[in-house]
């Protein structure tokens, strides 16, 4: 089944294609619709379709821009395009963004049905062949593949110097210079027709993205380097890209897979460091939902056994997250030891080490502490290093007690947050998926994957179940017409409404009112 998605500012387009995909009963499911390109996007990035109809002159976004974004985020989308205007340069543009087809308006419902067919075909054949060219990829596999993957496997586990991995990189045509690096990892499996068919799904994603260098450790893990410009953009690539390839591992080859996402870093010294977070991150969440998570997106408790090094080079937030009782020694120990000796000595520092922790525990029990000392205790108890030391360790007591979590995504918070604030604005029919983000400070992709995680459903899947839940209860103890309960929760075009309502519930709006009535 392909899943098409609409995108045309004519509400009456937009309701003759959703009929005639519906009285075609075939191969091709209705996933939904927008009045134009800017609203579309941040629900085709959540829906992840297979065929993209879209008009080309369209209000805020027209279709072509939102085509080539489309096209950079999700290749594998197939385009048709159309329009009232039938010119040479709409043409050409189209042709250039590697459309499937160009219709004029108005359109015909047997004709567009045809394209679509003829869609579908090149589909099924791109995932044949994406399947077969395993059978033809041995020669990846010779000396000079395997001479590659081992000097990216030295140059992610910290086996090379800085100056090696320049040189080694310069030989193999690689551009390794950037101001961030992430590392991302893959389990792939041990049979050996699938580990052939990952791989030429992988080099098929993966051509056209000169910020990927992907390479296979050993004979069942795939990794991949992320280049970038800064923390927050490599991070939010690195789930655009992971959500992609788990997307399409589950799309053509019907399989799936964990995949970890280690911490960023600003210099080739510290691959090391992100591919080992990814290799925990990845095994923390095959041990339990599966999906994609990053370092730090998951409890320490999760594993037994496995133990967060308090060492490393993150911040306090993070530390205190994933510590536990028994690791506030260690966290004190990484938090004062690696302070310099005159520093440590004067009262004015340890006040401020001191301080520092108190507001950061402070934040994460929600900003409203009644335990939390004042600053005039503080500053007493940074008088000497013992009274410092014991200050820290009950104020570690304290919220560390209350971060305590076993083995969920460590984001029930937010997550509370954000299902809140989708209950008080659910009516809003441009709430989306990145406003959602926002409001909890996650990045659209990190917060799409953490709560599909956790709640069991897509953002998208979760909103329309509210909306329908919402008007279930606005049918049953009312009567408002349909318009305007569609309205009410946040449907602007009450046939679409209904064809939701009726594809989740199984009735129609009006005959769900009248069941409700009969009893």
């Amino acid at each position: 089944m392909f899943q098409v998605f609409v995108v045309d500012d004519e509400e009456i387009i937009r309701t003759g294609i959703r009929n005639a995909l519906e009285k075609a009963e075939g191969q091709f499911r209705f996933a939904g619709e927008a009045p134009d390109g800017e609203m579309a996007l941040p629900i085709l990035l959540e829906v992840k379709p297979d065929i993209l109809i879209t008009d080309v002159r369209m209000p805020f976004m027209d279709g072509l821009e939102l085509a080539a974004l489309v096209r950079q985020a999700m290749p594998w989308v197939r385009i048709i395009f159309l329009s009232g205007h039938d010119e040479f340069e709409y043409a050409q543009r189209a042709v250039s963004l590697q459309a499937d087809a160009y219709i004029l308006k108005p359109v015909d419902s047997h004709k567009l049905l045809q394209m679509l067919d003829q869609t579908a075909e090149r589909i099924t054949e791109e995932q044949r062949m994406l399947r077969a060219a395993a059978q033809y990829n041995q020669r990846r596999e010779g000396e000079r593949e395997i001479m590659r993957s081992h000097f990216l496997s030295e140059l992610v586990t910290g086996g090379l110097s800085t100056a090696q991995a320049v040189d080694g990189a310069r030989e193999w045509g690689l551009a390794l210079t950037a101001r961030q690096y992430l590392v991302c990892q893959m389990a792939c499996g041990a049979d050996g027709a699938v580990r052939r068919q990952i791989r030429a799904l992988t080099e098929h994603l993966f051509e056209a993205q000169a910020d990927v260098i992907w390479f296979f450790e050993g004979s069942d893990r795939l990794v991949w380097l992320l280049l970038g410009d800064d923390a927050d953009s490599v991070r939010e690539r690195a789930y655009t890209v992971a959500q992609n390839l788990r997307h399409e591992l589950r799309r053509v080859l019907e399989i799936d897979r964990c995949i970890g996402i280690g911490g960023s870093t600003d210099r080739l010294s510290g691959l090391a460091q992100s591919y080992r977070q990814a290799q925990q991150a990845a095994e923390q969440i095959r041990e339990l939902s599966g999906g994609i998570a990053g370092y730090g997106d998951l409890a320490a408790a999760g594993s037994e056994g496995k133990r967060f090094d308090f060492r490393v080079n993150t911040p306090l937030e993070e530390k205190l997250r994933h510590a536990r009782q028994e690791d506030i020694p260690a966290l004190l120990d990484a938090y004062f030891g690696g302070v310099a000796e005159d520093d440590i000595q004067s009262v004015l520092y340890r006040y401020y080490l001191l301080m520092d922790l108190v507001v950061t525990a402070v934040r994460m029990d929600g900003g409203d502490a009644d335990w939390a000392p004042d600053p005039q205790q503080v500053l007493r108890a940074a008088g000497d290093p013992s009274g410092t030391l014991a200050c820290a360790a009950e104020t570690l007591g304290r919220v560390v007690g209350r971060q305590a979590v076993s083995g969920k995504v460590r984001y029930a918070a937010e997550i509370s947050r954000a299902q809140a604030y989708i209950a008080a604005h659910y009516g809003e029919s441009d709430l989306s998926l990145h406003a959602v983000a926002a409001e909890v400070g996650f990045s659209p992709n990190h917060f799409s994957t953490v709560f599909s995680q956790e709640t069991g459903e897509t953002f998208v899947e979760y909103l329309t179940r509210v909306r329908i839940d919402a008007a279930r209860e606005k049918l049953c103890s009312g009567q408002d017409r349909m318009s305007d309960i569609a309205f009410d929760v946040g449907y602007h075009d009450p046939n679409y409404f209904s064809y939701i309502f009726k594809k989740r519930t199984g009735l129609s709006p009006r005959d769900y009112r009248a069941a409700y009535r009969e009893k």
